[in-house]
């Protein structure tokens, strides 16, 4: 079957589109070698796909929705996967509210268990392990970048400050900063290691016609199948499709309203410089949007403008 889409592979960096393509049952063998890659010496058996959307136990009471959530059916082991396109702030705090969730619902799980009289007497409040990995295609900020495994991850836990000893073993997280790939979408055959090859394709399989020659390794073979459009179904191809139109031109005006915003602003200091560049680049995106005619609650949760000053932006 023909397909009207101007790529040739997912842009697994969208997370709707990396769920589509690449967080299915028969791919599971591509996210077992993605949490493996990312953790070495980790072995992961067969996976369980949670439901993403995962009911709060706060006051609150809302919704976390995670991009992959699965769980290791031998191990209990939990990984929480996120795809981040655009540089967000406290992106380190958001991970680690997300991680809270399976670690509450655990507990919760063994304290029903408890007052149903399954368990022995003593409240048991061991836990599995949570992996939260975070992919992302900015640059994290760093006290110390030589932290930076081959230049890309960055890994944290629960430890002591002086020697290092682990609190917990529950909690981890993972960090591989796409932002920081030294090749360009046209140098795949420079890439060094599979960590390389694996950040080349989530950064730029989207913008290529053929998987680079180099990648000959099985993962990267499974992973670049499993994101090619021909190969899925036509409802699968139009969403994705329709998801990279709309998103990749909302990230496109993003970055060029942004970056010519902190040009105009940099006269006034390089803090004001960048917070005009900020409030231009949502208007410009919320006005872009709203003329083409898209939900303005949605263009609201795109820009972080509210839905009152979007009224002011819409077209007479």
């Amino acid at each position: 079957m023909n397909t009207a889409s101007r790529h040739r592979y997912a842009c697994i960096l969208l997370d709707d589109a990396f769920k589509l393509s690449v967080c299915t049952p028969e791919h599971e063998d591509v996210l077992r070698g993605i949490i493996e890659l990312l953790i070495p010496g980790k072995h992961v058996g067969s996976l369980i796909l949670r439901d993403k959307e995962q009911h709060g136990l706060v006051i609150s009471d809302k919704n976390a929705t995670f991009d992959l959530y699965c769980t290791d059916k031998d191990s209990g082991e939990q990984f929480i996967v996120e795809m981040q396109m655009e540089a967000q702030a406290s992106f380190r705090d958001r991970a680690l509210s997300y991680a809270t969730y399976p670690i509450q619902k655990q507990l919760a799980t063994k304290l029903q268990l408890a007052r149903e009289g399954k368990l022995p007497d003593r409240m048991d409040y061991s836990l599995h392990p949570v992996y939260v990995i975070s992919m992302v295609n900015f640059q994290i900020p760093h006290e110390d970048p030589s932290i930076l495994e081959e230049g890309l991850i960055s890994r944290y836990c629960i430890c002591n400050r002086q020697t290092g000893e682990p609190m917990t073993d529950a909690l981890h997280f993972v960090y591989l900063e796409l932002g920081r790939l030294r090749w360009g979408a046209d140098e795949g055959d420079k890439c060094e290691s599979l960590l390389e090859q694996f950040a080349f394709a989530a950064r730029y399989m989207h913008t290529q016609s053929e998987r680079p020659a180099s990648f000959t390794d099985p993962f990267l073979l499974k992973l670049y199948e499993a994101a090619e459009l021909a190969a899925m179904t036509r409802e699968q191809r139009t969403k994705i499709d329709r998801i990279m139109t709309t998103q990749l031109d909302i990230n496109g005006w993003i970055n060029h309203a942004y970056d010519k915003g902190v040009e105009e602003g940099h006269a006034e200091g390089h803090a004001e410089g960048l917070e005009q560049g900020h409030s231009n680049a949502m208007r410009e995106v919320a006005e872009k949007l709203l003329q083409s005619q898209q939900d303005i609650n949605y263009v609201s949760s795109i820009t972080g403008l509210s839905v009152e000053a979007l009224h002011s932006l819409m077209p007479q």
